[in-house]
């Protein structure tokens, strides 16, 4: 007879057999619902994801219309017969759905007919049989999620720790990949620094799990955004989805390069996508505003910036963008006032101080500008600078020969703010420039 597969999740002290409709509680078995257990199997097989409520509802009751009020006993039924394990197992998402949070090992049991022998196989889940390790780990993506620096450097020393106690933990080596490729993208380090560490990170954890999804889109963020290897880092992208079709950020993500590359319609599915996934996600709902900003679409993005700040109005991110949707619509004030947040929230963000000398310099502030760039130049003596930065503010103030310096020195460093020069509106004072056109070919965007 051929092999078959059985598969099995063990957590907790819990084992559960989703063939075989069966729980077990220390080798005990445990009665649940037909429904019940159908929604143990989805989240379980989500473990440390978002389940939506449409994605639950959905799986559990296809086809058939239901109110949201039986997903909402079966959760309280579910949690009453996990709650023996002393843990809470089952996290609320408030207003999105569910997220089933403790580690779980996922077995396949291959059982020979002809013989009745039987093979444990322990297969790559993203998780950990050491609960301190994947707590380490859980901790550490929620640092990330935060996009500051400081929430950065503890997500890193989370993750540090997870894969101290587990270093076989994949999923933690490319957590450290999506910080150092944040840190890079933010401008907290140098792109020299910060990308080739995070592709190294990602490197490891596809050693350890060459089928985990995040490594693949930690490198297609790599290729993007320093390597500039445009056909590279979607293959990586795709690989990316096609490992894990549920995972939001590599949507996300995806969208980006579709964005930077000339393929917006498919970039807006892209982040659409990625917000169905995870729909009260900060990061995600702010890049859906990126996106309206990087189109032309300014007042949409303003809706859509001002949603995230009415979620959290500490979220940095949403606060820059809002400033550079204001500043393209001539709102020099109500752009400044959101930089000035930023500084607020992200004290001696270069990024946020270029952006408002920027902004200084466009309307017509021009001491306040010349300020700016010495309070950049006092910076960059103890932390880095992007040039890029540096140059929107010489740009602003009509001096083309400085920007442009500034700029072919961004090239040599390999800044990733270059991956935007056709699309950053805020380089259309300089575009009818043969010098600026070079620069923008020797990036060889496709088409």
């Amino acid at each position: 007879m051929p092999d078959s597969a059985v598969e099995k999740f063990e957590f907790a002290d819990f084992t559960l057999v989703p063939s075989e409709r069966l729980l077990l509680y220390r080798g005990d078995a445990v009665r649940l619902t037909a429904k019940a257990f159908d929604l143990l199997v989805a989240l379980v097989r989500r473990q440390g994801r978002l389940a939506t409520k449409d994605q639950l509802m959905g799986e559990v009751w296809p086809g058939i219309f239901v109110d949201e009020v039986n997903l909402s006993v079966n959760i309280s039924a579910l949690r009453k017969v996990l709650a023996r394990s002393g843990d809470q197992l089952i996290q609320t998402v408030p207003k999105a759905g569910y997220r089933f949070i403790a580690p779980a090992t996922v077995r396949s049991v291959l059982e020979r007919e002809s013989i009745g022998d039987q093979q444990d196989r322990v297969m790559p889940a993203g998780s950990s049989d050491n609960g301190d390790a994947y707590r380490a780990y859980l901790e550490g993506r929620y640092h990330w999620n935060r996009r500051s620096e400081q929430g950065l450097t503890r997500a890193i020393e989370s993750f540090q720790r997870a894969v101290s106690l587990d270093p076989g933990l994949a999923p933690a080596y490319s957590g450290l990949a999506d910080c150092y490729a944040t840190l890079g993208y933010l401008s907290h380090l140098p792109p020299s620094q910060a990308f080739p560490a995070a592709r190294g990170y990602a490197a490891m954890a596809l050693e350890r799990d060459a089928g985990l999804a995040e490594p693949h889109a930690s490198l297609a963020y790599v290729k993007l955004y320093f390597d500039w290897d445009w056909a590279g880092a979607e293959e990586e992208f795709l690989r990316a989805v096609a490992h894990d079709p549920n995972w939001a950020a590599a949507h996300e993500w995806y969208s980006i390069y579709l964005l930077v590359v000339g393929r917006s319609a498919e970039a807006l599915h892209e982040i659409t996508t990625a917000r169905q996934r995870d729909p009260m996600s900060l990061p995600i709902n702010t890049d859906l505003g990126f996106h309206y900003y990087y189109t032309g679409q300014y007042e949409e993005a303003l809706k859509q910036l001002k949603f995230v700040l009415a979620m959290n109005d500490g979220f940095a991110p949403a606060h820059l963008w809002l400033g550079r949707a204001y500043q393209e619509l001539g709102q020099y004030g109500a752009a400044l006032a959101a930089f000035r947040r930023v500084e607020e929230l992200v004290p001696d963000w270069p990024v946020a101080i270029a952006a408002r000398g920027c902004v200084e310099g466009i309307a017509r502030h021009r001491a306040e500008a010349e300020a700016t760039l010495l309070e950049l130049e006092r910076l960059a003596t103890r932390k880095f600078v992007t040039p890029y930065g540096i140059a929107l503010v010489q740009a602003s103030l009509g001096r083309s020969e400085a920007a442009l310096a500034l700029l072919d020195k961004a090239f040599a460093e390999r800044s990733h703010w270059l991956v935007w020069l056709r699309l950053d509106p805020r380089w259309n004072m300089l575009r009818s420039d043969a010098r600026f056109a070079g620069l923008v070919r020797r990036m060889r965007f496709p088409g």
